[in-house]
This record gives structure tokens, C-alpha cells and sequence, in this order.
């Protein structure tokens, strides 16, 4: 009788979906040594590496959401993965951007409805964008999402009224102080962006407010010193913050 052997030989194909995780990481921090004032020259050719292997792997994946799942406790990519759409549309690299969130539908549909909508807005397509700005807001499984995407759109077409509104849409149906959080920021920085910092600092400061008044299920737990944790959105300090500056939540809200 032959014995088994004590480790299981590793499915080819999860080495090659490794691989291409690991090939997103090196792709994200080679775009971060560049740094935030790098040029468009510059950072193109790495965003279309790092495209083309967030594709990659969105496709080895299979629509299973458990290798995806993983990746993330390996790599801790997820955050990251989700955000290459906008950066490749902001880049110009509509197509890419597009592929590469209909691949991700899988794990975040209403989220990469959003993102294709914005990547057509980033090129200029705005009958386009809004066009689906409609489809999404018509079939959303989490309408906040979907709300919040639309601001998205709207701020990149420069329509800054119709993206507030949009995005106060998303706070009200926010159904979590991480959502709600995401929302505040937003409309933070638009009012920022906008010359509006008086509103931006009163409209904070009301919110803080009125997180301060949760219902206990929703209470903010304490650390392991007894001190409240902020409220704001609890993502991976290397994924994209949620105000949408495009920096990674260390160097932004998260520092």
C-alpha cells in the first residue's frame, strides 16, 4: 500500500492567479513611487500593465468570489482592485477600464455598473455616461451605491450641482456609518472643490452630530483602550480613500 504524500501539489492554476495578484501589488506601488505629480507620460505605461493584469486575474477568477477572497487575505488587494477602473478611465484608457469592470461585476455589480459609467464620462461620452447613469439607478441592487456612482459622473462632467445632490442622495440611503461615511466625505470634497469650504466645514461638523446620536447596534466600538474609533469608512489603509481625492486612505483620511 503506497503512502500518501504529506502535501497536496498546488493547483497550477492558483500559482498563476498568485502570480498575477502579485503583478497588481508590484503595478499599485510602482504607480504610488511615482508619486501624486507625476505626469500622464509616465504613469500610463504602468497603469497599462497594472490593467492588463487586474484583468488578468478578474478572468482567472471565474466569477468565484472564495478565490477572490484568498487573493485579499494574501495580497489584502480587494480595495485597490476595485478602484483600477477610474484610474485607468482617468488615464484615458476607456477600454480598458471598461473590460476590466465587467469582469469585476462578479463581486461588486451596482459598484462596476458605476465605474463604466464614469470611465465614458472620463473620456467626454456624456450622452453615454448619463445613459447608464439611468440603466444603473433603474436595476440597483444597493441603490446607494448606484446613487453615489451617479455623483461620481456628474462631478467628472463638472455638473457639481447634480453631483451634490446625488451624493446626499447616497447618505440618506447609506445603511451603515461606513456608507454614510463614504458619503460625508464626498460631499465634503466637492464643496471644497467647488469654493465652498465654509459649507464643507458647518455640513462635517453636523455630521459629526449626528453620528454621535447612533442607534446602539450602530454604536462605533471602543479600542482596546476604551476610546470611541472615528467613524470614518473602515477600509485597508493602502486602499483608495473614499472622498475620492485618489490617494490611498494613508495619506489622506486615514493619516
Amino acid at each position: 500500500m503506497s503512502e500518501r504524500p504529506l502535501f497536496r501539489a498546488m493547483d497550477p492554476s492558483d500559482v498563476r492567479r498568485g502570480q498575477l495578484a502579485a503583478v497588481v501589488v508590484e503595478q499599485l506601488e510602482a504607480l504610488d513611487d511615482l508619486g501624486e505629480d507625476a505626469r500622464t507620460e509616465e504613469t500610463r505605461p504602468v497603469l497599462g500593465k497594472l490593467g492588463e493584469a487586474a484583468l488578468a486575474l478578474a478572468l482567472s477568477l471565474d466569477s468565484d468570489l472564495g478565490r477572490l477572497a484568498e487573493l485579499d487575505r494574501q495580497f489584502e488587494l480587494l480595495g485597490s482592485l476595485l478602484d483600477v477602473p477610474r484610474r485607468l478611465g482617468a488615464a484615458g484608457e476607456t477600454t480598458l477600464a471598461v473590460r476590466l469592470a465587467e469582469a469585476l461585476k462578479f463581486c461588486a455589480p451596482d459598484d462596476m455598473n458605476g465605474q463604466i459609467a464614469l470611465a465614458f464620462a472620463q473620456a467626454g461620452e456624456r450622452a453615454r455616461a448619463l445613459e447608464l447613469v439611468t440603466s444603473n439607478l433603474e436595476t440597483a441592487r444597493e441603490p446607494f451605491i448606484s446613487e453615489f456612482r451617479a455623483g461620481d459622473v456628474y462631478r467628472e462632467l463638472g455638473e457639481a450641482d447634480a453631483a451634490e445632490a446625488y451624493y446626499r442622495r447616497s447618505l440618506e440611503l447609506a445603511g451603515s456609518a461606513q456608507g454614510r461615511s463614504e458619503a460625508a466625505l464626498r460631499i465634503a470634497s466637492l464643496l471644497i472643490d467647488t469654493g465652498r469650504e465654509a459649507d464643507a466645514v458647518a455640513f462635517l461638523s453636523e455630521q459629526r452630530g449626528a453620528d454621535s446620536v447612533k442607534r446602539p447596534s450602530e454604536r462605533v466600538p471602543a479600542n482596546s483602550k476604551g476610546e470611541a474609533h472615528t467613524s470614518l469608512p473602515r477600509v485597508g489603509r493602502n486602499d483608495p480613500c473614499p472622498c475620492g481625492s485618489g490617494k490611498k486612505y494613508k495619506k489622506c483620511h486615514g493619516a
